[in-house]
């Protein structure tokens, strides 16, 4: 008897919800749309504008250069990612995914709706001022302009004057049509000049400042289109947009360096890996765009025995490291094997870091010629990383050009075990100064016994350009997938 009297109860609450008046103000499905200033400023600070959304199958990372593995960590791999696809990916083989498979690389694009809808819409409501409206769609086109860009790094060739007006590009994305199919690729040298174009028109308008690292300032956006101009060998453009970047970083305070010489955050670097500072805690953050990298590893010094590493780096990549380098301690000894470095950085920072504004500055500089400027930048970035007495610029660096390799080799220090190499593979594939650095790129996989080479996996350029995922290749009918 209970029950049916508290359905009956239940079933006159519902009716009297139902006929409320409140109930009757609701806006129907579909049309509750932004329609003030607020609300397109707000779409920005969605959480899914910075984070990557399926973090078990990001694996361009995997195609850089600086990892080996062993039989039982590549077993380990394939375990923690749900299948053979990161294996593939070590492997350089051309089809990294399943027929009927997407991949979380491919998911950048997915945040363009978004950005589409606040640069085309936002000055369609009729509050705010005409520069409030201006900065937030000029953030919006430059995040768009950059998201093509993220996606051009992983599934284009690398950009080549001479043929990017016949290599195949991807579509320039800018309308919020969801109903649109078949979108043209177009060529590579259309993708980049919508890209250029875009940021050198935003870049002027976007806010000095903001309140959070997770929205874009001009510092950031100058950073964006230096970066674009650095990974084209564009050193000159990019050297102009990267001063401005630290101009703008340096007037809003918010250039930062970890201090590898303290004592303190190399035992927390030692303990705790890449889950030290991870995500909104990272200080060396200037546009906070991450992707939680398990594809790479899992590991965690302080539980390697329940946890081994998927990953190990590669000896002539530690060897870069000299005497009282702090970086050193991201890759710290195996508890099980003190000769075997696990790679485990668990992020890879896809936005506007501080070491990687203050790597790009010095080489720019001293491909310009401006020696002193390249080596001010890198011993401010080698103060926060090498004890004092080390952190000078050796005296064999008295060239030019040995101050270019310089230069790199100290990028690569910044950036090795997040896979952001492939990027510098990428760039530095036709460099003549780098003909023995390229030749070497290969992947091996490594005795646990008696450390003897099993398997040799070497790139070829092809694999410098991860393929489209093949049901993306399917929905909009392209053919060319090399």
């Amino acid at each position: 008897m209970k029950k049916y009297i508290l359905y009956g109860i239940s079933g006159l609450m519902l009716m009297n919800a139902c006929n409320s008046d409140e109930f009757l103000g609701v806006k129907p499905r579909g049309k509750d749309v932004p329609s003030t200033l607020q609300h397109y400023d707000g779409l920005l600070n969605n959480q899914f504008m910075w984070n990557s959304e399926n973090p078990d199958q990001l694996y361009f990372t995997l195609l850089s250069d600086e990892f080996y593995a062993t039989p039982g960590s590549l077993d380990f791999l394939g375990m923690m990612t749900n299948g053979p696809q990161a294996g593939n990916a070590f492997r350089y083989m051309a089809d990294i995914m399943r027929p009927d498979e997407n991949c979380t690389d491919w998911a950048y694009n997915s945040v363009l709706y978004t950005y589409n809808m606040v640069a085309n819409e936002v000055f369609d409501v009729s509050d705010g001022s005409h520069d409030e409206r201006l900065a937030v769609q000029a953030e919006a086109r430059v995040m768009r302009a950059w998201m093509h860009f993220i996606m051009a790094q992983i599934f284009c060739k690398p950009y080549n004057a001479s043929t990017a007006a016949t290599d195949p590009g991807l579509p320039v994305m800018k309308e919020t049509d969801v109903t649109r199919k078949n979108f043209p690729r177009g060529t590579l040298q259309e993708l980049y000049d919508f890209i250029i174009s875009e940021l050198e028109d935003a870049c002027l308008n976007v806010s000095n400042a903001t309140n959070s690292k997770y929205r874009t300032e001009k510092g950031d956006a100058y950073f964006f289109l230096g970066s674009v101009y650095y990974n084209m060998n564009r050193y000159d453009d990019a050297l102009r947009a990267l001063r401005l970047s630290l101009q703008y970083c340096t007037e809003n305070n918010s250039l930062y360096l970890d201090d590898y010489t303290d004592a303190m955050n190399i035992m927390m670097l030692q303990m705790m890996g890449g889950m030290w500072r991870m995500y909104y805690q990272n200080e060396e953050y200037l546009r906070c765009l991450y992707a939680i990298n398990t594809a790479v590893t899992y590991y965690i010094p302080i539980v390697e025995l329940m946890l081994p590493a998927a990953v190990y780096m590669k000896p002539k990549y530690m060897a870069l490291f000299g005497q009282g380098d702090g970086r050193v301690s991201r890759f710290a000894q195996g508890a099980l094997d003190v000769d075997m470095r696990p790679a485990f950085p668990i992020e890879t920072s896809l936005g506007a870091t501080t070491p990687d504004l203050y790597t790009m500055i010095a080489e720019c500089e001293a491909r310009a010629g401006n020696a002193s400027a390249a080596r001010s930048t890198l011993l401010t970035l080698r103060e926060k990383r090498i004890s004092a007495d080390l952190a000078e610029i050796p005296e064999s660096v008295n060239t030019k050009d040995a101050l270019i390799r310089f230069c790199i080799e100290e990028r690569i220090r910044e950036i090795l075990g997040t896979g952001k190499l492939f990027f510098e593979m990428r760039r530095l594939y036709r460099d003549p100064l780098f003909a023995d650095f390229i030749a070497d790129f290969k992947h091996e996989v490594i005795s646990d016994e008696d450390g003897s080479v099993l398997e040799t996996y070497p790139l070829t350029e092809d694999r410098l350009t991860m393929r489209i995922p093949p049901e993306v290749m399917k929905w909009n009918d392209w053919e060319n997938n090399k």
